[in-house]
């Protein structure tokens, strides 16, 4: 059924390029803050996918957990230098820091399709498996807490794309505003210092334009919730700046933040309390992505923000060509079958081979280059991250709007793995210099 592949695949582009350019304030100052999403026939309490203290929960100890209870593993096949290896996540002691999650578009049908009573929506293999694939390989480094949320459909974002309507309409990033709420009030504090914990917040397509609204509403411009971000991921989303800035400046309503800067390179250590963000094509040399692309500019005199996790780690300019990290997913993690090889992404993974390894994740060092690449002007221009792949490992996407949408995580995974890290370590020691009692 080609025309529904690619009615489904246009659809999730829409996910962020019908979304207007959202209006950054300041929440400090009661009279600009951004008011909270409205909570239109709110959930009686967040429901979560992913809580340290939910036993159900879809990140397990080592593992992921879909809905019927079935396990796979987190581990992943490292393919380099001819010759393969196993890692396996690690357990133990609790992580430093906490991750803040909100998952792409995937649902096609509502989630519920129909409230009994007061009951809550449940989580489907769908929603498992794609936080899967982008946070599995993250999460030794965090308690994650991963909320469902009423997102749009891809069938919703097709025919508001159609029509011109509200992407948006349902009460989806309301939820994630809840959730939000409810862990800062009850999980953020640290039972044993009493202190505030880091927090890393992780969003990609439909979930970045929520995580865009919620650190408007609840971290852009307040200092004490400012403090605690080790760091912001809003990938496959139009995080906006003005051409050649890496913040709003304060009271620049067509940028995204007014106050989190990009993250950028440093000496001595890696930058913390900013913003990673891009969106992933492989353009042919010379080219830019098709027209209504993630990468086109909403604004004159600004550009979409592009910040390459690898080339922060090596301390390179942005527009440096860096090898880069790639992690897929095994067909063994999405639960694929002869018929269905992508298994519960298959309506999202068209045209992808996922490897068949018995781990959750392959990754290939070094087999994708990756540069933050700007065409255009001033009115009118386009800013991504330019994916060259030497190996044939994905497909072309070259003449389409979404370009790698579906795999901004997974091209380098393991880059942003490495500098997620470092940025917790280097968040953790400015937290102990300024409070000795938390090195206890």
């Amino acid at each position: 059924m080609p025309s529904l592949f690619l009615s489904l695949a246009t659809a999730a582009a829409l996910t962020i390029s019908l979304a207007a350019a959202p209006v950054a304030t300041t929440p400090s100052d009661p009279s600009t803050a951004s008011a909270a999403p409205s909570l239109t026939a709110p959930l009686a309490h967040p429901v979560w996918l992913c809580h340290p203290a939910d036993p159900r929960s879809a990140c397990g100890d080592a593992t992921g957990r879909y809905p019927d209870g079935t396990t796979v593993p987190l581990s992943t096949t490292v393919a380099a230098d001819g010759s393969t290896t196993v890692t396996q996540p690690s357990t133990g002691a609790e992580p430093p820091v906490d991750c803040f999650y909100v998952y792409p578009t995937v649902d096609l049908l509502p989630n519920p399709p129909l409230m009994v009573g007061s009951a809550p929506p449940s989580a489907r293999d769908d929603e498992v498996a794609v936080l899967l694939a982008q946070l599995g390989p993250l999460t030794d480094l965090c308690r994650v807490f991963a909320p469902l949320y009423r997102q749009s459909t891809l069938a919703q974002l097709a025919l508001s794309g159609a029509t011109g309507g509200d992407p948006y309409p349902g009460p989806g990033f309301a939820d994630v505003q809840q959730a939000w709420d409810d862990y800062w009030a009850h999980d953020n504090v640290d039972p044993v210092t009493g202190e505030r914990r880091g927090v890393i917040v992780l969003g990609h397509s439909q979930g970045s334009v929520a995580v865009e609204k919620l650190l408007q509403h609840s971290v852009d411009g307040d200092p004490t919730a400012t403090a605690q971000l080790v760091s912001a991921v809003v990938l496959g989303g139009q995080v906006q700046v003005p051409i050649g800035a890496t913040v709003g400046g304060g009271s620049d309503p067509a940028s995204t933040f007014q106050h989190l800067p990009l993250c950028q390179p440093q000496s001595g250590s890696v930058p913390t309390g900013c913003v990673i963000a891009y969106s992933s094509y492989g353009q042919p040399s010379g080219s830019r992505p098709t027209s209504g692309s993630l990468a086109d500019n909403l604004d004159p005199g600004h550009q979409i923000a592009c910040v390459n996790p690898s080339a922060l780690l090596a301390g390179a300019a942005p527009d440096a060509t860096t090898p880069l990290d790639p992690v897929l997913p095994t067909r063994m993690l999405v639960r694929g079958s002869l018929l269905a090889p992508n298994g519960a992404l298959t309506h999202l993974l068209i045209g992808y081979t996922l490897p068949s390894d018995p781990t959750g994740y392959r990754a290939t060092p070094g087999a994708l280059t990756g540069r933050c690449a700007f065409a255009g002007d001033a009115a009118s221009n386009a800013s991504w991250l330019q994916i060259e792949d030497p190996t044939g490992m994905l497909p072309d996407t070259s003449t389409s709007a979404l370009g790698l949408h579906v795999v901004d995580y997974n091209v380098d995974l393991g880059g942003l793995h490495t500098l997620l890290s470092a940025q917790a370590a280097q968040w953790v020691q400015a937290a102990q210099a300024a409070d000795p009692a938390l090195r206890r």
